[in-house]
């Protein structure tokens, strides 16, 4: 039994020794590492404070760890955080970085947000200059404490109000607002329920429903017609007659537009009858003169002045034209009787010859 004993220790031993090392196995596999140390190359990156991360902790992009921590130190009042990225892992220049906690109270690990890549990658050595600050649950708990206070004040306010005689009598009066409130409601659903009222025949009665339905199939057909082209604005919808036409209109009209603005251009430049007439003086120097000309000879016809000024203003020709015209009167007359006596004698000495 004494020769026993230490091969029995010997096998337990073993045991141990096997299951740790698959425990060691197991926990290594878990975490995601593997016995070799991955190769890459070093970044870092400037924070105001790393409280809470430790050398060895993760760096993910998107969930993937990519690196870890691989030291933190001092630099110049803040914490300089140097990372180890793996070598197949490429970190843009304008990429983000911030600290960040797994679930409340977990660890603390890095995750790079990836910027543009066609902008230029970082070499190794460094530096990632876009950080956001983490949120410390410390800092969070010393903002949240003025919030907490608050609470508290307004609690025991409450409760003094509530716990006096004349809260609990505002509490019961508010309480019977409440009951009568509810009362009326229900008073009000019973009336909607029988119908009465518009929103209870709105409930209750279904004649609406079968006019608003009736309504609708006009309208379906009105839609149909129009979509058929049936009627004027049917036509206008479906018919592109009348656009080609006011298309052709509006270019007649854009062709007339441009031909008066060439005209008015010319008339502008004094060009043409009408053009001289608005910018040349000419016309008008000598349509005064005319004017001028026309009112001296109204003023000599006024006066009596020449032959046509004396026909017009002086009577007394008149009047020896009227003389003249009654003798020539008598004349006419004294020359009919002479003209039978006349051709009498003539016809007589004819016939004696």
């Amino acid at each position: 039994m004494a020769t026993q004993c230490p091969r029995t220790e010997i096998k337990v031993g073993i045991f141990v020794l096997i299951a740790l090392i698959v425990l060691g196995y197991m926990s290594f596999r878990l975490a995601g590492e593997n016995f070799s140390a991955k190769k890459g190359y070093s970044l870092c990156f400037v924070v105001d404070t790393a409280s809470g991360l430790a050398p060895n902790s993760r760096v993910e992009m998107a969930g993937i760890p990519i690196g870890y921590v691989r030291k933190i130190k001092l630099y110049h009042g803040e914490a300089k955080v140097c990372l180890v990225i793996y070598n197949k892992y490429k970190i843009a220049k304008n990429a983000t970085v911030w600290v960040r906690t797994k679930g409340i109270l977990g660890d603390k690990y890095v995750e790079i947000h990836q910027g543009d890549l066609d902008k230029g990658v970082l070499s190794p050595g460094g530096r990632i200059t876009k950080v956001i600050r983490p949120e410390d649950l410390d800092e969070l708990f010393v903002d949240m404490g003025p919030v907490f206070q608050d609470f508290k004040s307004i609690a025991n306010s409450l409760a003094k109000t509530i716990g006096s005689k004349e809260g609990e009598k505002n509490i019961k009066e508010t309480l019977n607002n409440i009951r009568s409130a509810t009362e009326s409601l229900k008073v009000i659903t019973a009336e909607i329920k029988n119908g009465k009222g518009t929103l209870g025949k709105l409930l209750t009665d279904d004649s609406l429903y079968y006019q608003l339905k009736d309504t609708i199939t006009s309208i379906n057909k009105v839609a149909n017609n129009l979509n058929n082209g049936k009627g004027t604005i049917g036509k206008l919808l479906t018919d592109d007659t009348i656009y080609m036409q006011l298309k052709d209109t509006m270019a007649t009209l854009r062709r007339t537009v441009a031909s008066l603005n060439i005209i008015a251009d010319r008339i502008k430049n004094g060009e043409g009858t009408l053009g001289k007439l608005i910018y040349s003086e000419d016309i008008y120097d000598k349509l005064k003169d005319t004017v001028n000309n026309l009112d001296k000879l109204t003023k000599n016809l006024n006066s009596g002045k020449g032959t046509l000024g004396k026909l017009l203003t002086d009577d007394s020709l008149y009047k020896e034209a009227q003389k003249t015209l009654h003798n020539v009167d008598k004349a006419a007359q004294g020359l009919n009787e002479q003209v039978p006596v006349t051709i009498l004698g003539t016809v007589v000495g004819a016939a004696v010859r």
